[in-house]
């Protein structure tokens, strides 16, 4: 950032607020990989709007974020002298404690759903193994009735009987996976258009 931008950036409360004000309202923390960065542009742009001045997104994004450790640098400071209870709340400090509450729920919020939806892959992958072990058990166990007995032609009947059944089961069981597996990809695709949806939105 140079030096005139971090000027213009810091020249003023009313420049602060507004981009607190943005920030609140757009909330680029909460969106999804690919989406932040859109989110912050749109921020820029309507800051150089209003303030009849080029400010690039990453301007912005820097000072919010400087705004930010400051205030929690500060407020720790004062916790620690146990001052400040008594001070006049500004809209800035309001903002700014607001915003790092948001972003602290956002990203538990994220954090809780990352670790449901690998729960949940790691469930589908462990039922694929499950299935593919009993599968090669079953094979196993044929081989060997196969294999220590003389085959007459009705265990031969048999063999080749309990081989299609095994065959059937085994394309049950694949089966019953590729649709578990199926319904999991579609939910995450439902989850992902609703949240682009969701930042266009926000966006607008």
């Amino acid at each position: 950032m140079g030096k005139a931008m971090q000027k213009q950036l810091a020249c003023g409360a009313e420049l602060d607020l507004a981009l607190l004000r943005e920030v609140v309202r757009v909330e680029p923390y909460d969106g999804e990989y690919g989406t932040q960065t859109a989110r912050w542009k749109a921020i820029a742009v309507s800051l150089s709007t209003l303030f009849d001045c080029e400010i690039p997104h990453r301007s912005a994004r820097d000072h919010f974020e400087t705004m930010v450790e400051t205030f929690k640098a500060t407020d720790k400071a004062q916790r620690m002298r146990g001052t400040g209870s008594n001070e006049e709340v500004t809209e800035q400090v309001q903002l700014l404690q607001d915003l790092v509450d948001r972003r602290a729920a956002s990203k538990e919020t994220k954090k809780t759903k990352k670790e449901k939806e690998q729960k949940r892959r790691d469930s589908l992958e462990s039922t694929g193994s499950q299935l593919c072990l009993e599968a090669e058990q079953r094979i196993v166990k044929r081989q060997r009735i196969a294999n220590t007995a003389p085959i007459k032609k009705e265990d031969s009947d048999v063999v080749t009987q309990e081989f299609l059944e095994f065959e059937k089961q085994k394309h049950a069981d694949d089966h019953a996976y590729r649709m578990q597996r199926l319904e999991f990809d579609k939910e995450e695709q439902k989850l992902r258009l609703a949240q682009m949806a969701e930042s266009t939105k926000r966006i607008e």
